[in-house]
């Protein structure tokens, strides 16, 4: 259910972004002709748009996820190696937050608790902060977190995520005018950049979901203890 929500959501994030590039679209002149300040700025607006779909289309789908994963309350010693980054997230957050003293005690303690037969609660919002910047290592990062190593960003989507990244903080942290982001492109270069993008969340959806279904962040002996969906394998 989760999913299905997180992609409805999206795809009308997207199609709001999709409306605006055809409004743009239809005020562009031939390419021979000059383009007036007000088409100029609209475009350079386009990639905060865009990366605003971006945005909340990552951090509503690692949510999710977390959170139909914390529904399940799979105990510690039941998950696989990476998704202790997941699991055991606040405990290792309570020793960073200690003084030194009793740091070592809170340290056995720590590494003690990964292999016990229990749930210690799972912080749905734990990737949140990471998702408000959304370059492609961040990505990565996360993805590593979930001991995801089979999705790999290809080097188009890398260059266009980074690069929507980068125009956005640009514009919106007054590095250049969206004047001067924008007069650089033209609305069919936009539109291409749009697809990738769009292309990319729904991939990655996809993969999270199947994530999901065969219960990967968890043991392969554990997995059918936890209801995996054996109807997506």
């Amino acid at each position: 259910m989760s999913f299905s929500i997180t992609r409805t959501v999206t795809a009308e994030r997207f199609n709001e972004v999709l409306i605006y590039l055809n409004h743009i679209t239809s005020l562009e002149p031939e390419p021979a002709k000059e383009v007036n300040l007000d088409l100029k700025i609209m475009k350079g607006l386009f990639f905060v748009h865009l990366y605003g779909a971006l945005e909340k289309a990552t951090t509503d789908t690692f949510q999710y996820l977390l959170l139909d994963i914390k529904t399940l309350e799979p105990r510690n010693s039941d998950v696989i190696l990476p998704f202790n980054v997941v699991s055991m997230a606040r405990q290792w957050k309570s020793i960073k937050d200690r003084s030194q003293k009793g740091a070592f005690l809170q340290m056995k303690s720590f590494f003690s608790d990964i292999e016990l037969n229990q749930f210690h609660g799972i912080d749905e919002t734990l990737f949140a902060s990471l998702c408000m910047n959304i370059w492609a290592k961040t990505i990565d990062e996360i993805l590593a977190a979930l001991g995801i190593s089979d999705f790999i960003l290809t080097t188009s989507e890398r260059a266009s995520i980074d690069e929507l990244v980068d125009k956005r903080n640009a514009v919106a942290h007054g590095r250049e005018s969206a004047r001067v982001v924008g007069e650089k492109f033209r609305c069919d270069e936009l539109r291409k950049r749009l697809n990738e993008i769009q292309n990319f969340i729904n991939k990655l959806i996809d993969r999270l979901e199947t994530y999901l279904n065969q219960r990967e962040f968890l043991k392969p002996n554990a997995q059918s203890q936890y209801g995996r969906n054996l109807a997506q394998t």
